[in-house]
């Protein structure tokens, strides 16, 4: 049969048949090529979604950086006023001190000076001390009570 066909057309034949198969396989590349796009339409996606959410992370890193500067801040104010009160409390100890003392020296007789005795107590009231509080025993107990008062009131505050 091919035998009585020109040579030309045998020829032509073989091209045809060449060109269904590249025809054929464009169709099965094609095909591959739709399926790769449609797969790197969804890597974008994905890419794209992965960037989204890096800069959700930065941004929640940053938020998280500031809370930290700010309570960082706030836990160094309240310390430095926790140092300010402590070394207050200190200072109004060591006055205390001072001030307790002085009224326990001024109450004091002197070693060489004769002990004086309080006068009992009679039926209409109180002792009366033998001995007048001086004016300076007086300034003494006034000064520390003042003291005494102003530390209260830096305290309280």
């Amino acid at each position: 049969m091919l035998g009585d066909l020109p040579f030309s057309t045998v020829l032509e034949l073989v091209v045809c048949l060449f060109l269904a198969a590249t025809i054929a396989y464009c169709a099965i590349i094609d095909r591959k090529l739709r399926a790769m796009r449609a797969g790197q339409d969804g890597m974008r996606e994905l890419i794209g979604d992965l960037g989204a959410a890096t800069q959700d992370a930065v941004m929640a890193i940053e938020g998280l950086k500031r809370a930290s500067e700010q309570s960082g801040n706030e836990l160094a104010e309240s310390i430095r006023q926790a140092k300010t009160l402590s070394d207050e409390l200190s200072v109004m100890v060591e006055a205390g001190r001072r001030i307790a003392d002085r009224l326990s020296s001024s109450e004091r007789a002197p070693a060489s000076a004769p002990v004086s005795r309080p006068a009992p107590l009679s039926a209409t009231g109180p002792r009366v001390a033998s001995r007048p509080a001086s004016p300076r025993d007086a300034a003494t107990a006034a000064r520390a009570a003042s003291q005494l008062l102003d530390a209260l009131k830096k305290n309280v505050r």
